[in-house]
C-alpha cells in the first residue's frame, strides 16, 4: 500500500485503451476541434494488451484493486474481452469495469465480456430524446441502438450504470424524461455536473446545472430516499420510492471529492496522470515497452504517488490556480 501527501491510498486505475471515439460529444470531443485533421495516436504508439496487463500486475502490490477501461470509445479496440480476461486472471484485479457509449455493445459482445470476467458496465447517455441527443452528440447518435444495448446489459449483468452529463440550457430539460424512461429498470442513473476538463469544451461556470438543482427538480416529481455512500465513492446515491431505478450525483464542481480520490489514470500510449485535471504526464511506456532492466519501476511509481498532492476541484476557484491551469489534458486522452 502507498499513500500520497494528502494520505490518499492508491487503489483505482482508469485506463484509456484508445483516444479515438465514434462520437463527438460537445463536452468531451467537440467536432470542430476533433475533426478529420485531428491527429490521433497511431496503432504502434498504443500500449498492447500484454503491456497493460503487465502494468496492472506491477501495480497490484501497491494496492490496485479496481480498473476501469475507457477511451475514447474502448470498444473501438478489437477483442477487448481478451484484455478483460488477462486483467482478471493474470493480474488478479478484483474488479474490472468498462465505460462505453454503447453504440458497439452488441449482445454477443456483452456476453463475451461477462464470460471473460467483466464485473460491470457503465454507459453514457445524455438525453432520452433523439433530438436533444443530436445536440449533445451530433455524430453517430442512435438512441434506439443504445436503448437496446442497455436492455441487453441488464439481461446479462442484471444491472447497469448510466452517466448523464447535464449542461444548463441544453439537456437539463431531459432530467425528468430520463427518469421516466428508466423508472422500472435495474439502473443507477448518474447525473454528472458539467466539468472544466481539457481545453476544448468552452466550459463556463454558468453552464453548470448543479446536483442541488437536479435534486430540487426531481423532488417535484418523485419521492427520494437517501442511500448510504461508500467512503471512497465519487457519488451520492438515492433511491426513488417504489421504483427499481436508483439515482446518483457526481458533483465535481459544487461538491468536490478530491480528499478521497484514490485513482490514477493511464493514457492509451502509456502516460500516467495523477489527476483528471493534470497537465503533467509520467511515462510508463518507457518501462513496459523498452523492458530496460536497469530501470526500477517500483521506485519510479513510489516517487510519483508519494509526491502526489493534486486537489484541483477543491482549489479551482482560487485565482492563483486559475492563472496556472492552462493546457490541461483532454478527457478523451485519459478517459475521464
Amino acid at each position: 500500500m502507498i499513500k500520497d501527501k494528502l494520505h490518499r491510498q492508491f487503489e483505482y486505475l482508469r485506463i484509456s485503451v484508445t483516444d479515438k471515439c465514434n462520437y463527438r460529444c460537445i463536452y468531451c470531443m467537440p467536432k470542430d476541434i476533433f475533426g478529420s485533421k485531428h491527429k490521433f495516436l497511431q496503432k504502434n504508439e498504443l500500449l498492447t494488451y500484454e503491456e497493460i496487463i503487465e502494468v496492472a500486475k506491477t501495480l497490484k502490490p501497491f494496492g490496485l484493486k479496481k480498473i476501469r477501461l475507457t477511451g475514447g470509445e474502448p470498444l473501438l479496440r478489437k477483442n477487448l474481452e481478451a484484455l478483460v480476461g488477462g486483467l482478471k486472471k493474470d493480474a488478479e484485479i478484483e474488479k474490472v469495469m468498462i465505460t462505453t457509449n454503447g453504440s458497439l455493445l452488441t449482445k454477443q459482445k456483452i456476453i463475451s465480456l461477462k464470460n471473460n470476467g467483466l464485473d460491470s458496465v457503465t454507459l453514457s447517455l445524455d438525453a432520452s430524446s433523439q433530438k436533444i441527443g443530436n445536440i449533445m452528440n451530433p455524430i453517430n447518435s442512435n438512441h434506439a441502438l443504445v436503448s437496446e444495448a442497455i436492455d441487453n446489459v441488464i439481461s446479462v449483468f442484471n444491472e447497469i450504470k448510466i452517466n448523464m452529463v447535464v449542461i444548463k440550457g441544453i439537456n437539463d430539460g431531459e432530467i425528468i424524461p430520463m427518469l421516466d424512461k428508466f423508472l422500472d429498470k435495474n439502473i443507477e442513473l448518474r447525473f454528472i455536473e458539467y466539468m472544466d476538463v481539457g481545453e476544448s469544451n468552452n466550459w463556463l461556470l454558468g453552464n453548470v446545472f448543479t446536483s442541488k438543482e437536479t435534486i430540487a427538480l426531481i423532488n417535484k416529481h418523485y419521492c427520494l430516499t437517501k442511500l448510504t455512500d461508500s467512503i471512497d465513492s465519487t457519488s451520492t446515491k438515492w433511491t426513488i420510492n417504489d421504483h427499481a431505478l436508483n439515482i446518483a450525483f457526481i458533483s465535481s464542481i459544487s461538491k468536490p471529492f478530491c480528499s478521497e480520490c484514490n485513482r490514477g489514470r493511464l493514457s492509451a500510449n502509456g502516460n500516467f496522470y495523477t489527476c483528471l485535471f493534470s497537465n503533467k504526464p509520467y511515462s510508463f511506456s518507457k518501462y513496459f515497452k523498452n523492458k530496460d532492466g536497469a530501470l526500477s519501476f517500483n521506485d519510479y511509481f513510489t516517487k510519483i504517488w508519494s509526491n502526489r498532492d493534486d486537489q484541483y476541484s477543491q482549489l479551482r476557484f482560487i485565482s492563483k490556480l486559475d492563472k496556472s491551469k492552462r493546457n490541461k489534458v483532454e478527457m478523451s486522452y485519459i478517459g475521464g
